[in-house]
């Protein structure tokens, strides 16, 4: 598999179960700017206060095969592989299509992932071990701590100003001093160089 970063801002995504695993993968779309539609005969109560707050559509009954023919992505999480193998042949072969109990019969996987602003880091084990991807992803949130949301602010900052350089290798080696370690820890130490390089 290709990891891939996907805009999914208006794009409408179908969640066919209701369930824990289900509300899982919802919270992952939830900042996504997605149109979410969720279909199930049950929906847990965390579902259904989302539905509540608008930030997503619940269709409390069993799924039709139009009401994901027009999906930008499918995530089938029901707890009936039969249901979620219907589902796969269904989907056309321009759709995305990740099944959560079954990795291997889908074309995405969601890995485990964080956020920290603009920094989004992912792990993936292909589906061998999910529980050891959570884990890996739980050391790294402690490495790439909140510190990184507005030290990447800074960078983005930096990076659109460098851009109008036109000394090409003037601009590569400010934007290679940008990553030292000291700009990372100290906002002193980044305000001394947006002055020196009048940014």
């Amino acid at each position: 598999m290709l990891p891939i970063m996907l805009d999914l801002l208006d794009r409408q995504c179908v969640v066919i179960g209701g369930g824990k695993i289900a509300a899982r993968k919802i919270k992952k779309l939830l900042n996504t700017g997605a149109k979410i539609v969720v279909i199930s005969p049950f929906i847990s109560d965390e579902i259904k206060e989302l539905a509540n707050e608008q930030k997503l559509v619940v269709l409390e009954r069993e799924v039709l095969n139009e009401d994901y023919k027009d999906a930008f992505l499918v995530i089938a999480a029901t707890d009936s592989f039969e249901v979620n193998q219907e589902i796969v042949s269904n989907v056309k072969s321009n759709q995305l299509i990740c099944v959560v109990n079954k990795h291997e019969l889908g074309n995405v996987h969601i890995p485990a992932s964080f956020s920290r602003g603009k920094l989004q880091i992912s792990v993936s084990t292909s589906g061998a071990s999910p529980h050891l991807a959570k884990k890996i992803r739980n050391k790294l949130m402690n490495t790439y701590d909140e510190s990184y949301e507005e030290y990447l602010d800074f960078l983005n900052e930096c990076r659109l100003s460098l851009k109008e350089l036109t000394d090409q290798g003037l601009k590569a080696q400010l934007l290679e001093e940008l990553i030292d370690e000291k700009y990372l820890q100290s906002t002193s130490e980044r305000e001394q160089f947006k002055k020196r390089n009048h940014l």
